[in-house]
């Protein structure tokens, strides 16, 4: 009983940072590049871990590690059998991937066909909980729109495609989708829940979009190099692709603040506040030469929000010592994220535009972890241990 209830949660919280560990690797396997060495929109993610890739470890890691978390959340998964097997398949496939790169001219047919191999699994996993009578329209959907996402990719690979690297990010995040999905209907947790849970992931996948085609439509030789004001700016070309970008971001913060209903009032309001103010920070965009104040002011009201919005978990005797713990080490490594990243900002550092990005990519981790916590303790029902339809079922 004691392992099973580890078991949920720590399953659930696995399959939500699954999508964290991917766009945080590939942000930082890309801001490490020479400068024109590496196109987002045009090459692939396995090029960051090619042998031809400047500090491919950051990308092999990345793919380390997110197999080895799919294997665990293929174990862990309260799910039909078949369904869970093949999702397993394609973890061990990823973990092959990682661990056999690709040459710097030329590829490795042990690569290629680990990745063919790892893509049909993750796409046809859902196709094995048909099973489960709560799952079944949505895996088939599922399967449907991931499919034309690798129909997509397959059609770029084929022709030589501009949008190569683009289709296969596309592909990436999509397949990460359905595991978080089931790891949540494996608990009764109500739809709120489920919702705040999603509304939490929203900015891994708008944000890495986002700066990737906002990177893209740049002149410069080097764009990852630029700030993202500098991409939102009136000087920037297409400038309402990160504008759209921030603000959104900003604005999926505020309405995950309003819902974390088991988090105090003061955490809310900064977690909120953060995200209101990064919104403001994209409607008073840098002017071409000089700064905005007020862009300014909003951007350094909205990094404290997001830096000291723990504390009230971690002042609150009601919070469990593990969460007041990770509570007090997000703060922590929120602090120091910013100040590496002043420190390029005041100093003209070459890494000023890799620390914005790692920090804006940390700074969502904390609001999803405490979504995920509140919703598995909303499932903590002690009369219910797990959903009966998929207990029966994960057995078979």
């Amino acid at each position: 009983m004691i392992a099973h209830r580890l078991r949920g949660p720590l399953t659930l919280l696995l399959a939500a940072v699954a999508p964290v560990v991917l766009v945080v690797g590939v942000l930082l396997a890309q801001a490490v590049q020479r400068p024109g060495g590496y196109t987002p929109l045009r090459q692939t993610v396995s090029t960051l871990a090619g042998r031809g890739a400047d500090d491919r470890w950051i990308m092999t890691a990345g793919l380390l590690a997110l197999g080895l978390i799919y294997l665990a959340v293929a174990a862990g998964l309260c799910a039909p059998r078949p369904g869970r097997w093949i999702l397993g398949v394609g973890a061990l496939a990823l973990v092959v991937v990682s661990l056999s790169p690709q040459p710097a001219h030329g590829s490795s047919a042990v690569h290629m066909t680990a990745m063919a191999l790892g893509c049909a699994a993750f796409t046809l996993w859902p196709l094995g909980l048909l099973r489960a009578p709560h799952l079944r329209a949505g895996s088939l959907v599922m399967t449907g729109v991931v499919a034309a996402t690798v129909v997509w990719l397959c059609a770029q690979a084929w022709t030589d495609g501009t949008w190569l690297g683009a289709a296969e990010r596309t592909v990436l995040l999509a397949q990460t989708a359905w595991p978080l999905r089931v790891a949540l209907g494996a608990r009764p947790l109500g739809a709120s829940a489920r919702w705040t849970v999603l509304l939490a992931l929203v900015p891994f996948v708008v944000f890495p979009v986002g700066l990737v085609a906002a990177q893209s439509a740049q002149p410069t030789p080097d764009p990852s190099a630029m700030s993202l004001s500098a991409l939102e700016s009136l000087g920037a070309v297409d400038r309402w692709i990160m504008t759209t970008t921030v603000l959104a971001v900003g604005l999926t913060y505020v309405a995950v603040a309003a819902r974390l209903h088991h988090v105090p009032r003061v955490g809310r309001v900064l977690l909120g506040a953060g995200g209101g103010f990064l919104a403001l920070a994209a409607l008073f965009p840098q002017p071409a030469q000089g700064t905005s104040w007020p862009h300014m002011m909003a951007g350094g009201l909205a990094w404290a929000g997001f830096a000291t919005w723990p504390l009230a978990l971690a002042a609150v005797p009601t919070t469990g010592p593990v969460l007041r713990r990770g509570s007090l080490l997000a703060v922590a490594v929120m602090g120091t994220l910013l100040a590496w990243f002043t420190v390029q900002l005041v100093a003209g550092g070459t890494w000023y535009g890799v620390s914005q990005r790692v920090t804006v990519a940390a700074m969502g981790i904390w609001p999803l972890v405490v979504a995920v916590h509140g919703a598995d303790r909303r499932a903590r029902v002690p009369s219910v241990a797990v959903d009966p339809r998929t207990a029966a079922l994960s057995a078979r």
